[in-house]
């Protein structure tokens, strides 16, 4: 167990399947600060047999307040706890063992300087979508202290000194989902903190329904996020493109390609695909008429 370690995780209707994410993590860090959106009875019954554990807080939204409020409430009560770091996680993603001790070991083989500069590290992302797992990708490896600078990373398996959070303002609620976690990067950025993926701590991740089909001989994956996701994730990346235009980023750069790439994707393989079209026109609407929040449908 990795002391001053907050784990922050935010639950929606998982049910069962949450306790893979849950059992692969506790052990690794001081405390468990579940957050709930307001899920659905199988996910909250699981929940309520968790929360007795003295490990082991769980806070219950009555309805779904969006990804940034949740996590800005679990962060809040981390901060209570005097936590020096807190791990993010989702739901459905699940730590390799030693995951959290691989990346304070890569931060605690920085020298000073760098250490000032490092404010948030994160694991190499191994896709279980559409990818065989290896054995050896279901371990973390302690002695592996490399990394490589990165601009931007995913909430899942992100570890954050705790005292920067109220520095940038927490996570912007007002987009509710997507993209929170790319805008929290960019404020650590805009402030000349650093983020470092750390070779050694993988986490088993599945972005969306991942699937992958061949295309002219070739396998390529898509991810299959429903109309609502397509919806979120068209507005607030134009949002995130126009707030940081102003920053030299590969990730802003790579990001509007895929853009593209993905409505291509949504035509050619993906289900529902006239109401996904729908809701990326909707979501660059409401973006050119500055509307944030939660959806309305």
């Amino acid at each position: 167990m990795c002391n001053d370690v907050c784990c922050v995780i935010v639950t929606y209707n998982i049910g069962e399947d949450f306790l893979k994410c849950f059992n692969s993590i506790v052990d690794q860090v001081n405390k468990v600060i579940i957050v709930d959106n307001g899920s659905d009875e199988e996910t909250i019954s699981v929940l309520k047999a968790l929360e007795g554990g003295e490990k082991t807080e769980v806070i219950y939204n009555s309805e779904n307040l969006g990804i940034a409020t949740a996590l800005n409430s679990g962060v809040k009560r981390a901060e209570e706890l005097k936590a020096k770091w807190v791990v993010t996680m989702d739901n459905d993603s699940i730590s390799t063992s030693n995951m959290v001790k691989a990346m304070l070991n890569t931060y605690e083989a920085l020298d000073d300087e760098k250490k000032n500069k490092v404010v948030s590290l994160t694991t190499v992302h191994i896709e279980t979508g559409y990818t065989e797992i290896s054995e050896n990708d279901k371990e973390s490896d302690l002695n592996d202290r490399s990394y490589k600078q990165i601009d931007v990373c995913i909430t899942s398996g992100n570890l954050v000194k705790t005292e920067v959070f109220k520095e940038v303002d927490y996570f912007e609620e007002k987009l509710f989902i997507d993209s929170v976690d790319f805008d929290f990067c960019f404020k650590l950025k805009n402030l000349n903190y650093e983020l470092i993926q750390t070779n050694g701590a993988k986490l088993l991740h599945r972005c969306g329904n991942a699937d992958e089909k061949d295309l002219l001989l070739l396998k390529t994956g898509y991810t299959n996020h429903n109309y609502i996701r397509r919806y979120y994730m068209t507005r607030n990346r134009l949002y995130l493109w126009n707030k940081y235009k102003g920053i030299e980023s590969q990730f802003i750069k790579v990001d509007k390609r895929a853009f593209y790439t993905e409505i291509l994707k949504v035509i050619l393989f993906e289900q529902d695909k006239k109401r996904k079209l729908k809701m990326i026109i909707k979501g660059v609407r409401d973006y050119k008429k500055n509307v944030y929040g939660k959806i309305s449908i």
